[in-house]
């Protein structure tokens, strides 16, 4: 047979149905349309997404679990307000809340990934940047959940900031997981686009960094403290206080520019000299300015400039606030940013728990171009604020537990010897001989200073024990508290106040030792403002001595119980400073001294170090 007389070759070989053939070519023809036989690893297996759900469930019950671990509004601060002094503090806090949003970040990644896998990946813009619209939905569904659960239900504009972090990592896991499932390639070629989008990053955040920190202050001078503007201003604030007010009782405080220009470099001045802010005041309008010092692994200091333009308002009562104008360094806040950030930050100042009681006790702001005017009433505040603006003090459960022993002993001591007045030196030595015998099964540096602590609190004030915790007696012990109150150093009741109170604050965390020299300073004005006094940095420095010396290591701790069991001599702890020039008004002291730092009063703290030293207790 010839070649052309073969039979002519079917055109359709395969006897399946023409319906089938037609949709066979119809997926050849159509791109971009899901088809296994091109994109075999895009699905996973039904065995693998039940493992898959699986998964996601136990993570999300360990995510939930977490979040009911920490609900404490995600308010709580690595380091506390008081605590951000120098470089050190600052960077601290800086590193912390990174740290913290790289966790809210990192932990949602995995939601994403496992989300993409479980959930068809759809179609849509997205999509095409193969990420699942769908799967970022579900973890994104998945993190406000889990947000709600640490937060609660009273939802606010910053509140929904905070989810921010959460959804960007859900978006990265969705960018992943949707990826993993279109092959090795894909896989492959991830790495480098996640490597480019991290350095990115990093760009974007060292070109900030560089146009937010500047070589120099912003020109302006800070209000100067003097020792007479301190002794002003707290009788201007005493009997004015927000937690003593009865309930429906209003106060009304007005400040002017100046003084609150001097309560900034008061307080600014805590801890660093390279600090300054001012207020510029105006009808129903205020500019806040401020510059702070940063020195980055010990380099040259470099500046943080701060400008702020707004005003205040009260409604419904919500202190509101309104920002018009601020800028950070050369970096200029666009408008539409602030008409965004207003409300959060007005958000953040009536829900935040450490501003909250404030914000909801004030009723009235009233801005004059020469003062602010604020009527209040009274403030509940929350459990622990104190250790969420100051920081925890040092002193550990251990430590209270002993100071309530010794604050118990040392006042039935007192209640031994009615109608005679305590000596300093009987109550050093009925402290230190029951820390003595306490530290034979204890260590004798916590013992220490559980003493030091209940002289500071019986012996100095009593306020310290906001800084400590509760250690002081149900029982009455009145009289002998009053007692104690009267003990003298040389004659002196004031100076055993110095002493102790330093003592205390020498063992505590240094923030609280900042915190506390303002209880010092209304100390000083409660006596009538006898102005700069070298006999009372003797007995501070005397204090300080003897504290950090009793409590620096365990030989040295039991030294100090050894010597005051022989009998305590005051030569030994407290050197004469009666000769010291004291009542030494502002003016004086710069004319004459040189002022904090000057040449004549660098001499008279040298000759007071040398009188310490020369103590045998500090030897």
């Amino acid at each position: 047979m010839r070649s052309n007389d073969r039979p002519a070759r079917p055109l359709i070989e395969d006897t399946a149905s023409p319906v089938r053939v037609r949709a066979n070519a119809f997926q050849r023809q159509t791109p971009g349309r899901f088809n296994p036989a091109v994109e075999p690893e895009n699905r996973i297996s039904g065995r693998s997404k039940c493992v898959a759900w699986l998964v996601l469930a136990v993570y999300l019950s360990f995510l939930l679990y977490r979040a009911m671990l920490h609900s404490d509004g995600g308010e709580a601060t690595s380091v506390p307000g008081w605590q951000m002094q120098g470089s050190r503090w600052f960077f601290a806090w800086m590193g912390g809340l990174a740290l913290k949003g790289l966790c809210e970040f990192t932990l949602f990644v995995p939601v994403g990934f496992i989300s993409a896998m479980v959930v068809p990946r759809g179609q849509g813009l997205l999509s095409r940047f193969a990420i699942s619209l769908p799967g970022l939905v579900v973890a994104s569904v998945l993190a406000a959940l889990v947000h709600v659960v640490k937060m609660g239900l009273s939802w606010h504009v910053s509140e929904v900031l905070a989810l921010t972090l959460p959804v960007l990592g859900c978006l990265l896991g969705t960018w992943m997981g949707t990826t993993w499932l279109r092959g090795w390639l894909a896989r492959f070629l991830f790495l480098p686009k996640l490597a480019l989008l991290v350095l990115l990053g990093a760009l974007g955040a060292g070109i900030t960094l560089w146009m937010v920190v500047e070589e120099t202050p912003l020109p302006f001078e800070a209000a100067r403290v003097t020792s007479a503007e301190k002794r002003r201003l707290v009788r201007l604030v005493r009997g004015k206080n927000p937690r003593s007010l009865a309930e429906g009782q209003l106060h009304r405080l007005r400040l002017t520019d100046h003084d609150i220009n001097v309560l900034l470099s008061w307080g600014l001045s805590i801890g660093s000299p390279d600090r300054k802010a001012k207020v510029d005041l105006g009808h129903d309008y205020a500019c806040f300015s401020a510059s702070i010092g940063i020195a980055p692994g010990g380099r040259k200091t470099r500046y943080l400039n701060l400008e702020v333009d707004g005003n205040s308002e009260v409604e419904d009562n919500l202190v509101r606030l309104n920002i018009y104008r601020c800028s950070l360094g050369s970096l200029k806040v666009p408008r539409w940013l602030l008409n965004l950030l207003s409300p959060a930050v007005t958000a953040l100042l009536n829900e935040h728990r450490l501003s909250k009681p404030f914000a909801k006790a004030i009723e009235v702001v009233q801005i004059d171009p020469d003062s602010i005017a604020v009527t209040y009433g009274r403030v509940d505040l929350p459990p622990g604020f104190r250790q969420d603006l100051f920081g925890p003090a040092t002193a550990s459960e251990e430590v209270l537990t002993s100071t309530r022993a010794q604050v118990e002993n040392l006042l039935a001591a007192v209640t031994q010897i009615p109608g005679k007045q305590p000596s300093f030196g009987m109550c050093l030595e009925t402290v230190f001989a029951l820390a003595r015998e306490r530290s034979a099964q204890r260590d004798p540096v916590t013992e220490n200073r559980a003493g030091i602590f209940a002289l500071g609190v019986l012996l100095g004030h009593h306020r310290l024990e906001e800084f400590l915790g509760s250690v002081l007696p149900d029982r009455d012990y009145l009289s002998a508290r009053r007692a104690l109150l009267r003990v003298t150093v040389r004659r002196r009741s004031d100076w055993t106040k110095h002493f102790c109170v330093s003592a205390a604050i020498a063992i505590l965390s240094d923030d609280v030792s900042d915190a506390a020299g303002l209880l010092k300073e209304e100390l000083d004005a409660g006596r009538g403002g006898s102005g700069f006094s070298f006999a009372d940095l003797l007995a501070d420095r005397a204090g300080t001595t003897f504290a950090l010396r009793a409590t620096r290591d365990q030989s040295s701790a039991r030294a100090m119980q050894d010597r005051l069991a022989r009998g305590f001599s005051i030569e030994e702890f407290f050197p004469p400073a009666a000769d010291l020039p004291e009542g030494i008004p502002d003016a004086e002291l710069q004319s004459r001294y040189g002022g904090v730092g000057g040449q004549a009063y660098n001499r008279l703290i040298d000759e007071i170090e040398r009188r310490i030293a020369a103590c045998a207790a500090y030897r």
